[in-house]
């Protein structure tokens, strides 16, 4: 048997520092059973043509709250322990209710993520949550990376207009699946394809995304962000007076 010092560190420091639910604070896990439940459950599903392509999105939850910040955490603070726990909310409320004939047919693609960002993290959290969600499907669901980085643009802060221009250089398709047209071979554009990001704040990353799919022959696509910005409400009249 290999000896894994890590996990050996790693259940001493449970042992000691046992973790807590980030939704309700109960002992011994990051996210316990009854959360992770309620949160799966609450997938919301809306449709946006963008340039005369309907695009299917679909969130679990908004950004200021639990999921939200859950996510900020494994992200920023690399607490690969609630990785798996993302995961599972991930698949149970999407991808865990799809027909057994789907076996084989359903192609998860994580967005890639900022390069630079990787090496400071010393991970890619979105390729690691994909990664888990194909594990827990049993092989129903496969990771593909349809899309690798072009270019490492940084758009937090930055408005509308400008993440927009960054998206449309920030991705591109690559090239170990397409065809000699440069379209994204048979195999597997023709299967259901997920893209998967951790949150939508304008959705300028993930149309883009999502139209350099569609342009190269992808039939069946689903926008899937883990957590949504909420939308900024116009004021509202109500009883004389604007809140």
């Amino acid at each position: 048997m290999k000896f894994d010092i890590k996990n050996v560190v790693k259940n001493i420091a449970n042992g000691l520092f046992p973790p807590r639910c980030r939704g309700c604070g109960a002992i011994g896990e990051y996210l316990c059973d009854r959360c992770k439940k309620y949160i799966s459950g609450n997938m919301k599903t809306h449709a946006i043509t963008e340039n005369a392509k309907m695009f299917d999105t679909k969130y679990l939850g908004y950004r200021d709250e639990i999921l939200g910040e859950i996510i900020e955490e494994a992200k920023y603070e690399s607490v690969r322990g609630l990785i798996s726990e993302i995961a599972e909310i991930v698949y149970n409320g999407y991808f865990k209710g799809m027909q057994a004939s789907d076996s084989g047919k359903i192609i998860i693609v994580p967005m890639p993520t900022n390069r630079q960002h990787v090496r400071e993290r010393s991970m890619d959290h979105m390729d690691l949550i994909a990664q888990e969600i194909e594990r827990l499907s049993y092989g129903k669901v496969q990771k593909k990376r349809l899309l690798v980085r072009a270019k490492d643009t940084v758009q937090v802060g930055a408005k509308e207009a400008v993440r927009r221009k960054q998206a449309k250089e920030a991705v591109k398709l690559n090239p170990r699946f397409l065809d000699s047209e440069g379209m994204i071979v048979k195999e597997w554009s023709e299967k259901h394809v997920v893209l998967i990001d951790d949150v939508w704040t304008t959705g300028a990353s993930m149309l883009e995304a999502g139209k350099i799919l569609k342009d190269a022959n992808v039939k069946d696509l689903v926008l899937l962000t883990i957590t949504k910005s909420r939308a900024r409400r116009s004021p509202t009249l109500r009883h004389g007076e604007i809140y």
